[in-house]
């Protein structure tokens, strides 16, 4: 007896360890319909499995040529006497097959001539139908053969029912286990590219789906969303491809709900512009589930079916599983963002911790200034940043210690600019501005060099240098329009503000540090004078007594007046270096005392 019983094939896509109990399957059903033709002495049956929905999935044959087994696969067209057979839900006998006005579109020759229809279900859940035809004596199915093939029906049922549990329960084994990866990933470092890739793959392995991808919403322009991961149809399009908001993704971002759709090119929601729909038009069924929690969507997986697909049918069955898998990707997602926006914390916190330490030690001012800067750029993602300082000495103008960025040529040192507009403002008032349309903010005028470079920034802040209350000057940071970063930096302004606090206390620190150096000048000048005064002062008395006591020695009345005019001069001189040391303080008049004394005890020779 000739039998085609690898015809048959599993309802839904294979799974690991369903190839083996797909073939047992097949050999249990084999088994079923030769007993049958045994039992009942037909010549030849057949056991048709179905899904859903008409669409005919495999034969088990028994009895047939292969020739007469192709002809047989060709029969379910859904039209004639097969749909009828299909569409009964309880056996049907035909005596005169040939005679029957919907036998029309079978095969010319000879097939069959009686046949013995039962329909194979459980519990009211079709499965197929099992076909005999053609007693081997001639006869007609009797009401016994009947009875005969609905037992054998409901074996078959049965028996199709365990592999379809079994290949469930498989199939949620395998959601569950990929789930399970996903959520380990959240146990250490994720890398969003990977994570994204990964979770795309995976969901195609299982699911049997034809597309699949994790489109993100463009932190720098919620206008936008981003390709992040994309598998299937060409792999397109490309990670990074930027689209606007719009179609099916738009519509779950903004409702927060799921869209399944069948017929993906009938939806009128679908808007994902002239390239992708040639690409996604094969795409029958399609799922977009929204990716997030806590209220905040990040983004949406994108899922689609090709039309027809047997994999489509059982996807549309595991809709909760689909969506258990879109909630470990999001938290995947989201621990991706808490992730970066740790980092980005402790970036801000070491960064800041470096500028406190610089601190500590001797400060110069230039310096000071360019490595905070040079700090806050390389935390914060700014495209510009300077400071620009009061000038105590002319109101109406500032000097720019540091300002770089967005390709402007670095500033000259200690370049002057108006002090106007909203520097003026955040210099008069001490409070900061902060704005996402800086250029268009009233007040904003920058010098004409700058005016290109800052035409093309969106959020900009400019706060003040403050200490003991003077506004020292301020510090400017932008962000061109577009930039990643400047989402992140508007939540930030706090931490913006600790750096200008932190250039407040350097030009203090500058300040206390030129005090500390005055002070430093003034003592060593006093220093200088008590040891002028200890040493050359009384050298220099000493020399006026011991000429003196020289003139007074001599009988000679020239050199004695000599000796006079010198000791007047030398006299002179002591009082002019002792006001240049100390200014006529109680010193001076000491040392005065200390000459009177001894002209008070002159010689009578020294008034001549």
């Amino acid at each position: 007896m000739a039998s085609n019983a690898d015809r048959f094939g599993p309802a839904s896509p294979s799974s690991p360890g369903t190839e083996d109990t797909g073939q047992e399957l097949t050999e249990t059903l084999q088994r079923i319909i030769s007993s049958a033709c045994d039992l009942m002495s037909a010549r030849c049956g057949a056991l048709l499995v179905t899904e859903s929905d008409w669409n005919v999935r495999e034969f088990v044959t028994c009895g047939l040529t292969d020739e007469e087994s192709s002809e047989v696969a060709e029969l379910p067209r859904l039209h004639g006497l097969l749909e009828l057979l299909l569409e009964s839900d309880r056996p049907i006998r035909l005596n005169s097959l040939r005679d029957h006005p919907a036998a029309r579109h079978l095969p010319s020759h000879d097939l069959a001539s009686t046949l013995l229809a039962v329909p194979v279900h459980l519990r009211d859940a079709p499965y197929g139908h099992l076909y005999l035809a053609d007693k081997k004596d001639g006869q007609e199915f009797t009401a016994t053969d009947e009875q005969t093939a609905v037992s054998l029906a409901r074996a078959a049922a049965l028996a199709i029912e365990n592999f379809r549990l079994l290949g469930q329960q498989q199939r949620r084994q395998r959601w569950l286990e990929v789930c399970s990866e996903l959520t380990a990933m959240l146990l250490d470092e994720v890398d969003l590219a990977a994570t994204t890739r990964l979770a795309t793959r995976r969901f195609r392995e299982i699911s049997g789906a034809e597309y699949a991808a994790v489109i993100l919403v463009d932190p720098a322009d919620p206008g936008r969303l981003v390709y992040q991961a994309v598998t299937g149809l060409g792999d397109l399009p490309l990670p990074g491809t930027s689209v606007p908001r719009r179609g099916l993704a738009a519509a779950v971002l903004d409702s927060g709900e799921p869209i399944v759709t069948d017929h993906l090119l009938d939806d009128p929601r679908f808007d994902p512009g002239p390239d992708p729909q040639e690409d996604l038009s094969v795409l029958g069924l399609t799922m977009v589930l929204p990716l997030g929690g806590s209220g905040e969507l990040v983004g949406v997986l994108f899922v689609g079916w090709r039309r027809d697909s047997p994999a489509a049918r059982v996807a549309a069955r595991e809709g909760e599983l689909v969506r258990t898998f879109a909630n470990h990707t999001a938290l995947v997602l989201l621990r991706v963002r808490a992730q970066e926006a740790r980092s980005r914390r402790e970036r801000w916190l070491e960064a800041a911790a470096e500028m406190a330490r610089l601190l500590l030690g001797e400060v110069d001012r230039d310096e000071a200034m360019r490595l905070l800067v040079d700090h806050l750029r390389e935390v914060s993602g700014a495209d510009v940043a300077g400071v620009l300082l009061a000038d105590p000495i002319d109101p109406g103008s500032v000097f720019v210690v540091v300002f770089e960025g967005g390709g402007l040529v670095p500033a000259p040192p200690d370049l002057r600019i108006p002090r106007a507009g909203l520097l003026a403002r955040v210099l008069d008032s001490g409070e900061p501005v902060v704005s996402d349309d800086y250029p268009n903010e009233l007040g904003h005028d920058p010098p004409p060099a700058w005016q290109k470079a800052l035409a093309s920034v969106g959020l900009g802040m400019m706060l003040p240098l403050t200490t003991d209350g003077e506004v020292l000057g301020t510090l400017f940071v932008a962000w061109r329009r577009g930039s990643p970063d400047a989402p992140l930096a508007r939540e930030e302004v706090v931490e913006v503000q600790i750096f200008a606090d932190l250039a407040a206390l350097a030009l203090q620190r500058v300040r206390t540090q030129g005090d500390r150096e005055h002070l430093a000048v003034l003592e060593e000048r006093d220093r200088i004078a008590h040891e002028m005064r200890d040493v050359i002062v009384q050298q220099l008395f000493g020399v006026s007594l011991r000429l003196r006591s020289a003139g007074g020695l001599s009988s000679e009345p020239v050199v004695r007046q000599r000796l006079s005019d010198v000791l007047d001069d030398l006299d002179r001189t002591s009082r002019q270096v002792r006001s240049a040391i100390f200014g006529g303080d109680d010193h001076d008049h000491d040392h005065d005392h200390d000459h009177d004394r001894y002209d008070g005890h002159r010689s009578p020779g020294n008034g001549d």
